[in-house]
């Protein structure tokens, strides 16, 4: 869990499933390439996410234009320790899937 990641390559596994619909999707020109579809996959993922901690997807739009506009104290809106301890028994969650 503490190895630093190389980034400049990072290798991603897919079962065979979708492995398929991923290039698939790259054939049907969705994504020009392999690696623009992982990358755009992950950021759903992330955006997923997002929506999961704030509790929504109205609140999460709401809170990015408030973000925006800066309208906004982030100290009233987020709950630091319980946004940072749902995010370390995320990544201790991962590392125990992972053999780590």
């Amino acid at each position: 869990m503490n190895r630093p990641i190389n980034l400049r390559q990072v290798t991603v596994r897919l079962n065979d499933e979708d492995a398929a619909d991923l290039q698939a999707r790259v054939d049907r020109g969705e994504f020009a390439s392999l690696e623009e579809g992982v990358a755009a996959e992950l950021a759903e993922l992330n955006y997923r996410r997002a929506v999961d901690i704030v509790g929504g997807s109205d609140k999460l739009e709401a809170l990015l234009d408030d973000l925006e506009s800066e309208a906004i104290d982030l100290d009233e809106c987020v709950d630091g320790q319980a946004f940072l301890s749902e995010m370390l028994a995320d990544l201790e969650a991962r590392a125990k899937a992972a053999g780590e």
